[in-house]
């Protein structure tokens, strides 16, 4: 409901607005996009794994910590799930789940959610499934365009390999750790018969130097925090250009997270706010 009331607001008053999801503006993540949405490079997609974990032991006190505070918006269904959530909508672009089931443990204590595994289904685009006879020069599968699944993974117990793998008819796209500030990237494309490979190719994107002040400050907490110059750049891009909404990450995909953040919590027992 705060998604909407804030999206309306900004329309009805032609103003800028975005959520902050820092990740779809690495040029790792605009590449991953080219090449698996524009440019079909892997085929129709199949699935798409990822998964976000930290150790929230590390650095918070437990219960003190606001990642604790359930008034405060703490959990990780809060902090930490928007983000495998949003690798799962790059690549089943402008398309709403039809069904997600989530399992988890909640904090009996704080009333948070503590970690959780989810699996999404996406509904075919089209009920028209590929010809299965000689006209069909690309691909012999009764795969209907659009359809497929995201199996997803969040929490702050532990830490996990963070990478987001998008398979699809043709190979598959591995966004390597941390995979929420990536800045490699590897496509493999499927070779004739069951598990061979034609090739592999490998991209690499440097993070912005870190200036003379930063270094002086002790650098950065998290990392990679560089690459919010991405982000930023791209909001700047946008409002000179006179944009209410950046196409990296548009207020509808906002709307289509927010729900599947609802939905998740519901299912967990997570009490609302």
């Amino acid at each position: 409901e705060d998604s909407k009331y804030l999206i309306g607001l900004a329309k009805e008053r032609n103003l800028f607005l975005m959520e902050g999801m820092w990740t779809r503006f690495f040029p790792a993540v605009e590449q991953a996009r080219r090449l698996v949405n524009d440019e079909k490079k892997i085929g129709d997609i199949c699935q798409v794994f990822s998964d976000f974990n930290f150790n929230a032991a590390d650095s918070e006190d437990y219960p003190k910590s606001f990642v604790y505070n359930h008034n405060l918006g703490g959990g990780a269904s809060f902090l930490v799930a928007p983000y495998p959530l949003a690798a799962a909508t790059l690549f089943f672009p402008g398309q709403t789940p039809e069904s997600i089931k989530s399992v988890g443990q909640i904090d009996q204590a704080t009333g948070v959610d503590l970690q959780g595994a989810m699996v999404v289904s996406f509904p075919p685009t089209s009920d028209v499934a590929p010809a299965l006879d000689d006209s069909n020069t690309e691909e012999n599968t009764p795969k209907l365009p659009g359809a497929g699944v995201a199996t997803l993974s969040y929490g702050m117990l532990c830490e996990s390999a963070e990478e987001t793998v998008v398979i699809g008819t043709k190979g598959r796209l591995t966004i390597r750790s941390p995979g929420h500030c990536p800045t490699n990237l590897s496509l493999t494309l499927k070779g004739e018969g069951r598990g061979a490979a034609a090739s592999t190719v490998e991209y690499e994107y440097q993070l912005p130097p870190d200036t003379e002040e930063i270094i002086a400050a002790g650098g950065y907490f998290y990392p990679n925090s560089a690459g919010f110059a991405y982000e930023a750049a791209a909001a700047a891009r946008c409002i000179a250009a006179g944009k209410t909404e950046p196409p990296q990450y548009t207020l509808a995909e906002t709307l289509v997270t927010s729900t599947m953040v609802d939905a998740i919590r519901s299912e967990l027992g997570v009490k609302s706010l």
